[in-house]
């Protein structure tokens, strides 16, 4: 049932609304009446009525001052203004107010009894209408990650327009900084280094394998982590410090291998163009782990250690075979075998491909370049830059090549 207050300073007239009309047949009760604005505004504090009945000049506090302040508390009721003032300004000023209707004393019986009926309806409908949003909320809130990693699948994929993407992008609260990079990282199969590792899941190992993403780049926002169709993490993330972002593959890699036991491919490639482009990015990314799952796990480790120890000058192939106790001259046959290229080309493919993306800092000087993937000598890496890419590090950085 719900509760109608009667707010009027004079008896007389709450008296009579309060007995005109048939209360119970609307399933409505008078659950209060207030001589002034004041009271009124502590018993609708305390009853909660559904609607009130509201006269405009009440001591202390009139009926429009009490029905702004009404909004504050009970701001889904339904107000319906009863005066003796016909007055144009009143009758403007509750319209501002949003009040449900407007009635001048002496009320008709009939009239009260259509209106009440009337903002009944429309409070039901109002709580209906609420009750559905609500539900909606909750199952929204419920499936939000679900809903939001098929739509960044989608949008990787190509099947979304730009301005959808953008506008999704927002809605999804995926903010992504225009100078990012993407990572796509595959589970390939357990690797176990010698020790008996618990028994997980694929699911488990995903999502483990995912933890360690997020602590990774728990410091880089705003970033995105998430599945795709074929159960690889894509990661995009800030290109804010360009060290971090080399390093962030072979950390990746590392770690899993580390903690979990188990071998990952990690791929990753610069945003350019903004981050629309991304789909673009992801599209070869993934040709790039399609190409890379079928190498075999010697391979794909070799590859993983050479990510993540290419900064040092003295990394050699006899380390890696040391590594995954191996003989040199098969690791080398191997690495021509799948990867196309020997070590030593392979690791100058990627200290050179590391220089590059260093160069993006345009105060950063060359010897510091060289230092950082690996060459203590300035002069041996602009030989082996020049070799690579075809003009001196000088040069590229400047804008040679750009």
């Amino acid at each position: 049932m719900l509760k109608v207050l009667i707010a009027d300073d004079e008896p007389k007239i709450r008296r009579g609304l309060k007995n005109s009309i048939n209360w119970s047949k609307l399933d409505i009760e008078v659950a209060g009446e207030a001589e002034d604005g004041e009271i009124a505004l502590s018993m609708a504090e305390r009853i909660k009525p559904d609607i009130l009945l509201v006269d405009i000049c009440m001591p202390f506090i009139n009926g429009l001052e009490f029905i702004a302040k009404l909004k504050d508390i009970l701001p889904d009721s339904i107000v319906i203004v009863i005066t003796g003032h016909d007055e144009f300004a009143y009758a403007q000023q509750s319209i501002k107010l949003k009040v449900f209707d407007y009635l001048l004393k002496p009320v008709e019986k009939e009239q009260l009894f259509a209106v009440v009926g009337k903002a009944k309806d429309e409070l039901i409908q109002l709580r209906q209408k609420n009750k559905y949003i609500s539900w909606a909320e909750q199952q929204l809130k419920k499936n939000f990650p679900l809903l939001k990693e098929r739509f960044l699948n989608e949008w990787v994929n190509g099947n979304i327009s730009e301005p959808e993407a953008l506008e999704q992008l927002e809605f999804y609260k995926a903010g992504i900084n225009q100078d990012s990079g993407m990572l796509l990282i595959k589970l390939i199969e357990r690797y176990n280094a010698g020790e008996t590792s618990k028994e997980w899941d694929r699911q488990r190992i995903l999502f483990a394998v995912q933890n360690i993403v997020s602590e990774l780049v728990r410091n880089s926002s705003p970033h995105v982590i998430f599945r795709d169709h074929k159960d690889n993490i894509v990661v995009i993330v800030p290109i804010t410090h360009v060290s971090f972002w080399n390093e962030l593959s072979g950390k990746i890699g590392a770690m899993t291998e580390q903690y979990l036991k188990q071998m990952v491919i990690t791929v990753q490639q610069k945003i350019d163009g903004g981050i629309l482009y991304a789909p673009v990015v992801y599209k070869r990314l993934a040709a790039d782990i399609t190409k890379e799952e079928n190498w075999t796990p010697v391979v794909m480790l070799s590859k993983n250690y050479i990510d993540a120890n290419y900064s040092r000058e003295d990394l050699t192939l006899q380390d890696v075979a040391d590594a995954f106790k191996i003989s040199p001259a098969y690791l080398s046959r191997l690495l021509r075998q799948e990867l196309g290229v020997s070590f030593i080309d392979y690791l100058t493919q990627v200290r050179i491909n590391k220089a590059i993306s260093l160069m993006d800092d345009p105060f950063i000087k060359m010897y510091e370049v060289a230092e950082k993937v690996g060459y203590s000598s300035q002069h041996y890496f602009s030989t082996a830059f020049k070799r690579v890419i075809g003009v001196s590090p000088a040069t590229y950085h400047k804008g040679g090549m750009r």
